[in-house]
């Protein structure tokens, strides 16, 4: 009877290591796949793709599924999560999102226009891309 206690011990610690070293499909690949689906037009499928990875903080996700309940693509247009959303991607440091927030209130695309709610999310962009400036090779000198 001892022995098997000791036996139960010992297992469970070798099959955790055994499951974290057998390789899974990685946030980047779903990501992939949601964009893939995007591409060919099967919203539904990207959709489903991006709420997954959104609801654990994959920021590019969070901007992507905010895009599509903006224009109802894969869900029920809502601007409100919509624009949730974005706000959550924002805040995360996407340049897109912060954008795509000002561009929605400087406009009033579903919203009443606010120019200063339009400038916070403009200024947070500004921000975003001075901080990542020579990330990214835009092929400018």
């Amino acid at each position: 009877m001892r022995n098997k206690g000791l036996l139960n011990r010992l297992c469970l610690p070798v099959l955790l290591a055994v499951a974290l070293l057998i390789p899974g499909v990685s946030s980047a690949d779903k990501f992939d796949e949601a964009m893939a689906a995007l591409s060919d037009g099967d919203y539904r499928q990207a959709y489903r793709g991006f709420k997954r990875l959104a609801q654990r903080d994959h920021v590019e996700s969070q901007y992507q599924l905010g895009m599509l309940y903006l224009f109802g693509q894969g869900a029920k247009q809502d601007t409100a999560q919509g624009i949730s959303w974005l706000e959550q991607a924002a805040l995360n440091g996407n340049y897109l999102a912060a954008n795509e927030l000002g561009q929605i209130y400087i406009a009033g695309r579903g919203v009443a226009p606010n120019e200063s709610e339009a400038m916070k999310w403009l200024e947070l962009a500004t921000e975003i891309a001075e901080e990542n400036e020579g990330e990214a090779d835009d092929g400018c000198e």
